[in-house]
């Protein structure tokens, strides 16, 4: 599995939009990104060097090694979910720390980018996966975030 911020992560999230923009009643100029833990780490690094997606949403995701000075190039807005007590217990790492998150959403609120950030109060790493109210929860606002800025 390549590191999120590789050329290799980049090109693997290229190929699966790549293939997302051909499925039958798909709108090639629409295309959200979704990703949670090491797979929003290599959404955002797509999505900070290519400029052809809509929207992206990261869950849990890793900032560690956010390139800075590629946020003026980001031209998707950008939906933030993220527990309050993600950690390396329960799947997380140092790069996905809640203040990791919140730095990131400065950044880009000093870049002028449009951000939305939903912190879940002692939420963790994986509770998209074991807590069915969060789960809903981000359904329902990632949804609402793909359809507000998607072309559909």
């Amino acid at each position: 599995m390549p590191d999120a911020s590789s050329a290799a992560a980049r090109q693997i999230v290229s190929s699966l939009i790549q293939a997302a923009r051909t499925l039958p009643e798909a709108n090639p100029n629409g295309v959200g990104v979704f990703g949670h833990s090491r797979g929003g780490g290599a959404a955002l690094n797509y999505v900070l060097h290519m400029g052809d997606i809509q929207a992206v949403a990261l869950n849990s995701s890793s900032y560690r090694s956010l390139p800075i000075d590629m946020v003026p190039k980001l031209k998707a807005p950008v939906l933030i979910l993220h527990g309050t007590d993600d950690s390396p217990d329960d799947g997380g790492a140092a790069a996905t720390d809640i203040e990791m998150a919140r730095n990131f959403e400065r950044v880009l609120q000093e870049a002028g980018k449009e951000v939305e950030a939903v912190y879940y109060e002692g939420g963790r790493h994986n509770s998209i996966f074991t807590s069915a109210t969060q789960r809903d929860d981000e359904i329902q606002k990632m949804r609402a975030f793909f359809l507000r800025h998607l072309r559909l």
